[in-house]
């Protein structure tokens, strides 16, 4: 059994479409939707409870956060949690996947950004690319934008530990490109969040997804840890997933997405790239002048803050 676990805030027409393409996957291993509403405004939780009793009542349940501890799944195909707050992208899907990892028979778990909408065969390509190799702990996506449908978006991404900025490669590629995934796996240090597919056995021994961060970074976080544990990444490119980029943060240009973007570049700096921590924190110099040159003057003082905390 596979659960899919898609987060939702404030964002229920990206979750309705994302819910709807699920449910054309033509897979022989069973899935089961796992919705997480993280305290979103009432009329979005509601839109997507009435569009689920209007067309799946037979096979869905709406559940409170309290109730997951206790639930067990029977015929249920969808299952919506209402979250009791804003836990961010970690601490949101982390409630999904605590309900899938309770449950009898679950093998894999598939963490979705709401954002996107699926290939029929890309949850057959990501187990397949699993059962290729016992070791791969956690499988990415070949995600393709939403507008063209053409060109990719990413296979996966890199990090400069100098000044921990990120970067995702690909974008070269086109949909129907033929793909070395062994060569891209060296390529890439980490899977991009908007497809994050966990093997159980990955879960069980690395952990769940780090809720420090609270919005970025946590993919990179639980790449690191995978190769810890001796684990390691993989590539499924024949699993397509449409992803339209930044959806629920204005396409990371909202004040707490740019704040949690600086500042989460410290915090894996600190934890997994020490010796580069001191030139991160002065790379921010660099950030703050960006940022008056934008006007967003209002930003600097958390900057700054960052610098010398």
């Amino acid at each position: 059994m596979i659960y899919i676990v898609v987060l939702n805030w404030n964002s229920d027409q990206d979750t309705v479409k994302c819910i709807k393409s699920l449910l054309n996957l033509k897979c022989i291993n069973e899935f089961r939707i796992v919705i997480c509403d993280n305290d979103s405004k009432v009329e979005s939780f509601q839109k997507i409870e009435n569009y689920l009793k209007m067309e799946h009542a037979d096979k869905t349940i709406s559940l409170n956060e309290r109730d997951i501890d206790s639930f067990k799944v029977s015929n249920e195909k969808i299952i919506l949690i209402k979250n009791n707050e804003n836990y961010g992208y970690a601490g949101g899907n982390n409630i999904g996947l605590k309900l899938a990892m309770m449950q009898d028979g679950m093998q894999y778990a598939w963490v979705l950004n709401n954002d996107t909408e699926v290939d029929k065969d890309a949850l057959t390509a990501l187990v397949e690319k699993m059962l290729s190799d016992a070791h791969i702990g956690l499988c990415g996506s070949r995600l393709v934008e939403m507008e063209t449908k053409y060109k990719v978006q990413a296979l996966g991404g890199t990090i400069n530990p100098w000044f921990c900025t990120t970067r995702e490669i690909g974008s070269d590629l086109t949909i129907t490109d033929i793909v070395n995934e062994e060569e891209w796996e060296e390529k890439i240090d980490f899977v991009v969040g908007a497809s994050l597919f966990f093997s159980r056995f990955c879960l069980e021994k690395v952990g769940l997804l780090c809720e420090d961060y609270f919005l970025y970074y946590e993919e990179i976080d639980y790449c690191n840890r995978i190769k810890q544990n001796n684990l390691k990444i993989g590539i499924a490119s024949k699993s397509i997933v449409f992803h339209e980029q930044g959806a629920s943060t204005d396409k990371g240009k909202s004040k707490i997405a740019d704040f949690c973007s600086i500042k989460n570049r410290v915090l894996i700096s600190k934890k997994f790239y020490k010796s580069y921590t001191l030139f991160v924190r002065i790379s921010l110099f660099g950030v703050a002048i960006n940022r008056s040159f934008r006007k967003q003057f209002d930003r600097i003082p958390s900057i700054l803050h960052l610098i010398i905390k």
